[in-house]
């Protein structure tokens, strides 16, 4: 098929125009002219996807991307995903998250005349300060606390105004945090993998709030699971998961023990967010009942091998290939 990526030079989105590739699909791309073109994750796709430039808020600009390529399937990935930038820009971000995905939406409803299928990246952030503290369902209110969760909401609801108004191929996903970066340690599992083997000393901030944590390429399974399914699915908002919610500190701890790193952490080292989340969990069983679809790779796994990553990026010997062969990493659901 005939596949356009939104966010192509960022993590997911560049991941999963390599797996598309892989997969014999046509690609193309639409990225702002930023300094991560020069990323290497990006750099790998030149040559193999068409590419367009330009901003999710020219609105013209993405008119004329649809009208050109023709995409059977809109993977919309683009935004400003560091959530704690939006406190401090919220008109950018919303501008990009939610005005953006109006554009893209729309684009796609008007320009595009066989458009199979249309999957908007949105986020468990949305669910904000909701009180639950077992794993959201997709029934549980959205009680956004910052900007960048306001405006996923939005862009979610139009998404499904869409599907309803004019039968819209439209799904969303309500992402958990991705890990198995291999180039960025902005994010907290390597953030905390990059440290740990740099020094003895890890920087951290807040201990106690409870995130889930997906690994890449079961993230990449559920894009591409979705991009083939029926009818069925349109107008849904389907959780991630997994529910395996942790706390910063444990995760610090599991990671610390994966490299029998025997160093400090200092924690509240970065400032406290406006409206800090305790609690983010999902549950995935509504796209294990639709799609077919659940996690294979246990976060104990999946941080094994996101430490296997660094090791060779960092030219560090394999401490957890070892603790792996000795039988001390276990493939659970944990």
């Amino acid at each position: 098929m005939r596949i356009l990526t939104t966010g192509i030079s960022g993590f997911i989105g560049s991941y999963l125009a390599e797996r598309l590739l892989k997969d014999g699909h046509e690609v193309a791309g639409l990225a702002r002219q930023t300094n991560r073109l020069n990323h290497p994750m990006f750099q790998r796709l030149l040559g193999k996807v068409q590419m367009y430039y330009g901003s999710i808020t020219d609105a013209q600009a993405v008119n004329q991307v649809m009208r050109d390529f023709q995409p059977e399937v809109v993977c919309h990935l683009g935004a400003i995903s560091p959530v704690a930038y939006s406190f401090d820009h919220p008109h950018e971000v919303f501008a990009a998250n939610a005005t953006g995905t109006v554009n893209v939406a729309e684009a796609a409803l008007r320009e595009v005349r066989h458009l199979k299928r249309f999957i908007f990246s949105s986020s468990m952030e949305t669910y904000g300060r909701n009180p639950k503290r077992t794993a959201f369902t997709e029934e549980d209110a959205q009680v956004p606390s910052a900007p960048y969760g306001v405006a996923k909401v939005a862009a979610e609801k139009y998404v499904q105004y869409l599907a309803m108004a004019h039968n819209f191929p439209g799904v969303c996903f309500r992402q958990t945090n991705a890990y198995g970066r291999k180039e960025n340690d902005y994010f907290v599992v390597e953030a905390i993998v990059t440290q740990m083997l740099k020094g003895n000393v890890c920087r951290l901030g807040e201990p106690d709030p409870v995130r889930n944590f997906i690994f890449i390429e079961d993230l990449l399974d559920l894009w591409v699971k979705t991009i083939h399914a029926g009818p069925e699915v349109n107008g849904h908002v389907f959780n991630t998961g997994p529910d395996n919610g942790i706390s910063i500190r444990d995760l610090a701890e599991r990671i610390s023990d994966l490299l029998q790193w025997n160093g400090q952490i200092q924690w509240h080292t970065r400032p406290v967010r406006p409206g800090e989340i305790p609690y983010l969990n999902s549950s995935g069983e509504k796209a294990k009942r639709m799609l077919g679809w659940e996690p294979q790779v246990s976060l104990t796994e999946g941080l094994s091998r996101t430490i296997s990553i660094w090791e060779e990026n960092l030219g560090i010997k394999s401490v957890a290939e070892s603790f792996s062969r000795n039988g001390l990493v276990e493939k659970q659901n944990a």
